[in-house]
């Protein structure tokens, strides 16, 4: 699914709309410009196709866009946090997972798209 199909899965499924901070998502070198030069696994277009009617992305440049796409952000790792707790799990987790990050916000969903990229 990529970091935002999981994203949409536990947006939908957990009634919320998730805001995600593109530019708090820490990429391996060298990804962006094998982005930029179209070297994207096949799986990108099925999640894009899958997630996209969900997802709002306005002024996200395309290659950002195609990594969080990609299957191989697998998302798997994604985790959601009371607010209260996120910054010290986020110090905790970064002791011996140093790219642990928070990348965004969860509310309560009303209208619109699910997952919201900023």
């Amino acid at each position: 699914f990529g970091l935002l199909g999981h994203s949409l899965e536990m947006a939908r499924g957990g009634g919320a709309t998730v805001v995600i901070e593109s530019g708090n998502i820490p990429f391996l070198p060298g990804v962006r410009a094998l982005a930029e030069m179209g070297l994207l696994p096949e799986g990108m277009y099925r999640n894009r196709k899958y997630a996209e009617p969900f997802v709002m992305a306005d002024g996200i440049p395309l290659e950002i866009q195609d990594t969080l796409y990609d299957p191989q952000t697998s998302g798997g790792l994604l985790i959601a946090v009371d607010p209260n707790d996120a910054d010290a799990l986020a110090e905790t987790m970064q002791k011996t997972v140093p790219d642990a990050c928070r990348i965004g916000t969860v509310s309560e969903y009303s209208n619109g798209p699910h997952i919201i990229l900023h």
